[in-house]
């Protein structure tokens, strides 16, 4: 798995827009963060119990937790993060806060200080984490290694200074002693017959300077690392042994192993047995390619790599074009060798770290360990011109060769690897089927996606859309009927796929709601719509924006915080921005929208509540739930014109809402018409493509309805 470079952040700080201002100036210095922001000792305690955090930032201002509380309950969890107190200290009260346990002290001017500060304490933090993964790393290894020591037919054993310090059974028994007991802490040279003893030694001290100098024994040991001897058993009956030397460690104190074989076949031999054996089970003999059977092992382990840690890549599946023909042409040996001539080339073109296979017959396949598309399709293509410009020689012909390659992106989306193999495939058919010499990119299609899938692909494709800019806002005119106050916009989402056509938020929202990834979206409106709203105020416009909310952003307790940044980011009155969600959202949301609907007004902005007045007891909500706007439900305009019943209940929906001194709004006014009946029903505003469809332009003449 990649590490994971996202830094849990605890904000412990009074003011929320301070701690908001300082996540963001260490975002925008690239650092990948997931923050939490706490004002109280009793979060404090729910925090550090249930959260493992790497940085803490800590203020002066918390009237209920003070830093040495912070201290002891770090200290009490065992807590590695890195506590950063920001504030003026002199430099004793420095000294004696860092004795006592924080990490560093920071001023908060300049703000360049607590991002330099941040980012030292995270690098030193890891850098202890690794040593400790490293350091059990080594433990895990070192028993492993006395479990296949036990285990192992070889005789081995450790010295330390000439003694033995520990020994398998193997080893004791071949000497003819009975137990371990009677090895351990005896000298080596007990074990040898006395006219060896000069040779040993001579070893031994050999390896013991390399203990002394802490060679590394791949780099340092370049003579015969064995020793020929006779060796002594316990009744005095002496046996001839090859005894292999290598410089170990044991329980961190410098040692050397022996191992005398018990086979006679060589480590260096089995080594080499066992790469081989490797190699053969992962090869086509002929090519020299991986095989089919180890490709798809590989594949496997990239989609899951893909899903679990979104390290994306690309598969091909090359077919050379019309080999049938081909063979039928040249026969059986000679088309077996145009494919072995084409293994060699493609393998030849590509110089990237790849896995590529002779997939079946004629068909190749490869894995292409990048995220970049255009980068993946330049290399097909270098593939197909190479292929194309290769002349193939058999039987004293020349023959003209072609390929044609399906490429596919492997991600989030894909559900395994028979799912990549079938769309790769599907795609290089395609290129076939078009007269060969082509490159084809699989598009996914949701008609082969499940519900999962389908959710993975889509957060996938709207993040990806986010970066690349491919999400934009659209705007549609809600028009005052009283020809009062400001030029009123309905902000909309659309997404462009990367052929360039329009895809609207029906096809991807319901999806990323229900998986929770359109906070994401409506944190990237928010801050979009805001930053446009500016400027056209600047320009001496006088806008009010109506923003959708989705039901996970009501109850994210962040999005309150993250609007009030925003507004002051760009310097926006509040009462330019009017928040909207769906009814059904705010009734399963009730407690969080209630809320966030007082934080709102609170602050100056105003709160929507979208397809209302279809249910019987539709105003019941507004008793829990401030509301300045009620837009309406469809079903109540549905041909207004010419339904009476319709326009009753429209009419009487608009009366209570005057009564109860609300807003409304008309959606989907489609035609002249309605215009007049609307008026008649008592409704505000008027929302529809009679008047202009979602557009990029912010330029509706509202003077002709004033």
């Amino acid at each position: 798995m990649k590490q994971n470079n996202t830094i849990r952040l605890l904000f412990i700080n009074q003011s929320e827009n301070d701690a908001v201002e300082t996540n963001n100036l260490l975002r925008n210095s690239g650092l990948i963060l997931r923050p939490k922001i706490i004002s109280n000792s009793n979060t404090f305690e729910t925090e550090i119990h249930n959260g493992i955090y790497d940085i803490i930032l800590f203020t002066d201002n918390i009237s209920d937790l003070s830093l040495p509380i912070v201290i002891k309950k770090l200290a009490t969890v065992k807590s590695d993060a890195a506590l950063i107190y920001i504030g003026d200290k002199t430099n004793d009260e420095v000294l004696q806060l860092m004795k006592a346990g924080v990490s560093a002290v920071v001023s908060e001017e300049p703000e360049e200080l607590i991002e330099l500060v941040v980012k030292k304490e995270v690098a030193a933090l890891r850098a202890l984490r690794n040593e400790k993964q490293l350091n059990k790393k080594i433990s895990d290894s070192e028993n492993r290694c006395l479990q296949l020591i036990d285990n192992s037919r070889d005789a081995i054993a450790y010295l330390h200074e000439g003694m033995h310090i520990l020994s398998n059974d193997p080893y004791y028994k071949m000497f003819g002693y009975e137990s371990r007991d009677d090895i351990e802490v005896m000298p080596i040279m007990d074990l040898v017959a006395s006219e060896d003893n000069a040779k040993l030694k001579e070893t031994l001290r050999y390896y013991a300077e390399l203990e002394s100098k802490d060679a590394d024994p791949q780099e340092s040991v370049q003579n015969e690392n064995t020793l020929k001897v006779t060796g002594l058993k316990e009744n005095g009956s002496e046996f001839q042994m090859k005894m292999e030397f290598q410089p170990a460690t044991m329980d961190g104190e410098n040692c050397i192993q022996i191992i005398i074989r018990n086979d006679g076949l060589s480590q260096k031999a089995q080594q080499k047995l066992q790469a081989k054996l490797a190699s053969l089970n992962a090869q086509c003999q002929e090519t020299g390619l991986y095989n089919r059977r180890y490709f798809i092992e590989q594949l496997k382990k990239a989609v899951d790599n893909a899903i679990d840690n979104d390290n994306n890549a690309y598969l091909f599946f090359i077919s050379i074009d019309k080999f049938i023909e081909i063979k039928k042409t040249l026969g059986d040996i000679e088309s077996d060798q145009i494919i072995v001539d084409i293994a060699d080339l493609i393998k030849n073109t590509i110089k990237e770290d790849i896995s590529l296979a002779r997939f079946e017959s004629y068909k190749f396949s490869a894995i292409v360990k990048t995220d970049d598309e255009q980068h993946a399709m330049q290399m097909a293509e270098v593939i197909r011109k190479t292929v194309e410009a290769h002349i193939a020689s058999a039987s004293q012909k020349s023959i003209a060769i072609t390929c044609s390659i399906g490429v596919m992106r492997i991600d989030t989306s894909n559900s395994g690897t028979q799912s990549c193999l079938t769309h790769v495939q599907k795609a290089c058919n395609i290129a076939m089927q078009e007269g060969g010499n082509k490159i084809q990119l699989h598009v996914p299609d949701a008609k082969e996606m499940d519900d999962k899938q389908l959710t993975r692909y889509w957060n996938n494709e709207v993040s990806n859309a986010i970066k690349q800019k491919r999400m934009f806002l659209v705007f549609q005119p809600v028009v005052n009927l009283f020809g009062e106050g400001s030029e009123d916009f309905e902000v909309f989402i659309r997404l462009r796929d990367e052929q360039g056509d329009t895809i609207f938020p029906r096809e991807f929202l319901p999806l990323t709601e229900a998986s929770g990834f359109s906070l994401h979206i409506d944190r990237w409106i928010i801050t979009e719509a805001m930053k446009i709203l500016s400027e056209r105020i600047a320009a001496g416009h006088y806008n009010r924006f109506i923003i959708k909310l989705t039901g996970v952003s009501l109850s994210d307790a962040k999005l309150f915080p993250w609007i009030k940044h925003n507004l002051e980011r760009y310097k926006l009155k509040p009462e330019h921005v009017i928040f909207q969600t769906k009814v059904q959202l705010a009734a399963e949301h009730l407690r969080h929208t209630q809320h966030l609907s007082k934080q709102l007004h609170q602050l100056g902005c105003q709160f929507s509540l979208e397809h209302f007045g279809k249910e019987a007891n539709a105003f019941a909500l507004l008793k829990h739930i401030n509301t300045d706007f009620l837009k309406l439900d469809s079903e109540l305009v549905q041909n207004i014109a010419t339904n009476t019943e319709n326009l009753e209940k429209l009419t009487e929906v608009c009366t209570q809402a005057n009564e109860a001194n609300v807003k409304t709004i008309a959606p989907f006014i489609e035609e002249p018409g309605a215009l007049s009946v609307i008026w008649q029903s008592g409704a505000h505003y008027i929302q529809g493509t009679f008047l202009q469809e979602p557009s990029t332009s912010l330029d509706f003449d509202f003077s002709s309805f004033s």
